[in-house]
């Protein structure tokens, strides 16, 4: 169990490192476009959203709110953009003939919605879950809401990982229901478990130099850009390797 969540994790990783030139390929141009809207458009709206108190969040003019919106649109499309290039490079052999990633419109919308139908399995089972813990635990200590914030994220982790081959699938036109993925990816809790610590830790470690020089400085901004570039293609190649190995057998090498 630990070596095999090593193992994908490890594979993973050299994915990247091994395709660095396909890497930067299929992402650095919608990466650019995500990081130009978030200073154009979006920067603003996220400092009011920090400051949190309602009062000063009423009072932004809709303009700011309606930048912060084209932003999270254009986020999100890139960081689909790059998902769905990245696995049809890899699973598919798709290689990108030029700096600009094709744009795969269907294959985009079908993952979208995909990744939306999980993100709400996982938000109803956490209702539940988080209100029956919570008040079991409740009872016991008053530092409950700790535990139960725990316990959460680690379901709401092992029901994606059981699910996320559907997305894979998606991009790749091989369309598979949640059952088949949930049946395909059975018995490997401690796995998955090993996977996303080893994934967390090493998220970790690599935020460490700005957690200590400070993000705010220009050495700090670009750090975080590429540091951010390598956990996202990192963690697109674990749902690429999940897919390989459970879905078509491939052996992690």
């Amino acid at each position: 169990v630990i070596m095999k969540g090593w193992e994908i994790f490890v594979h993973s990783v050299r994915l990247v490192f091994s395709n660095i030139e396909a890497a930067f390929k299929v992402s650095l141009l919608p990466y650019a476009l995500s990081g130009l809207a978030f200073v154009f458009l979006g920067a603003q709206a996220a400092a009011i959203i920090r400051a949190g108190t309602p009062e000063v969040m009423m009072a932004a003019p809709a303009s700011l709110w309606f930048g912060y919106f084209i932003y999270l649109l254009v986020s999100i499309t890139a960081g689909l953009w790059i998902a769905v290039s990245w696995h049809r490079y890899v699973l598919l052999e798709e290689y990108p003939n030029s700096w600009i990633p094709t744009f795969h419109g269907t294959a985009i919308v079908t993952y979208f919605g995909r990744g939306f139908l999980i993100g709400l399995l996982i938000i109803a089972v956490l209702m539940v879950v988080s209100t029956v813990l919570g008040l079991v635990l409740v009872l016991i200590s008053p530092n409950a809401i700790i535990m139960v914030g725990v316990v959460a994220f680690a379901v709401a982790s092992f029901i994606f990982y059981r699910l996320c081959p559907v997305l894979p699938s998606a991009a790749i036109n091989q369309p598979m229901t949640f059952g088949e993925a949930w049946k395909a990816t059975a018995n490997n809790g401690g796995t998955i478990g090993v996977l996303v610590f080893l994934l967390i830790l090493s998220s970790l470690v690599a935020n460490l130099p700005n957690q200590i020089g400070g993000a705010d400085t220009t050495i700090g901004i670009i750090y975080s850009l590429v540091i951010g570039w390598f956990i996202m293609l990192i963690g697109v190649s674990v749902l690429t390797t999940f897919y390989g190995h459970f879905i078509e057998g491939r052996a992690i090498e």
